[in-house]
């Protein structure tokens, strides 16, 4: 997916991708883009059918220890670390890094203060993975790899590395379908209404398996479906 697409165009992004998986009703589509009264589709037949979708995200986003926030914070530290070593007459080797989910990055400036002053303590080193050692006082970072070869345009990198997917939680998923009924209450009129939860299994943040026994039964006051689409492998899960 492209970055920096907006909030809506996220979702027109992924509702064109459930429709090519999943049989809508004969109907015109209509997309709200305005910022309340939804929800964000609409499928004008014989009767109005209204359609949210929402992502399922493994943390809330606005949590700083949560993949969406650290994952910025890591492409920011990065950048501007080589900036710093860069500026101050470093060589021009390329660094790759990951990083310590254990500890999360708190201060982008400090972490990006000691990633530099790494770097320049690498100066001399021949090449390829990093001692832990060497970084040991860095509890932010979990792997070093130098590339020593000198470049004219050298790009440091974030090499993350990522345990397996989760079991999605069934708690979790109760607490998206209740917040959606809550935001339902001021939506357009319809004869029915779906509820389509996504899973971009290449987003990190969203990563995670259904469950092997299926999932329980989950009852909705609102949403006639609560249907759960597995991007990018177009798998369907509807929810009892």
């Amino acid at each position: 997916m492209p970055a920096r697409m907006s909030k809506r165009e996220i979702e027109r992004h992924y509702f064109e991708r459930f429709r090519q998986d999943y049989p809508l009703p004969e109907g015109v589509i209509e997309y709200w883009d305005r910022p309340s009264g939804g929800p964000d589709v609409f499928v004008n037949g014989e009767e109005r059918l209204g359609i949210e979708i929402t992502r399922f995200f493994l943390e809330d986003g606005a949590l700083k220890h949560s993949e969406q926030q650290q994952r910025k914070r890591r492409d920011v530290v990065v950048s501007r670390a080589q900036e710093t070593y860069s500026r101050d007459g470093g060589k021009s080797f390329e660094l790759s890094f990951s990083f310590n989910k254990e500890s999360p990055i708190n201060s982008v400036e400090k972490l990006a203060a000691k990633l530099a002053k790494l770097a320049k303590s690498l100066e001399g080193h021949p090449g390829g993975r990093v001692s832990k050692g060497t970084f040991q006082n860095i509890a932010e970072l979990s792997f070093v790899y130098l590339n020593a070869t000198e470049y004219l345009d050298p790009r440091w990198r974030v090499m993350q590395a990522h345990s397996g997917p989760g079991v999605m939680s069934e708690e979790q998923l109760r607490n998206i379908i209740r917040t959606k009924e809550e935001k339902a209450k001021s939506y357009q009129p319809c004869d029915s209404y779906w509820l389509v939860v996504i899973v971009d299994s290449f987003d990190r943040a969203q990563e995670q398996e259904i469950p092997t026994d299926g999932l329980g039964r989950i009852d909705s006051q609102m949403f006639e479906k609560v249907i759960i689409y597995v991007t990018p492998y177009g798998d369907i899960v509807e929810v009892k």
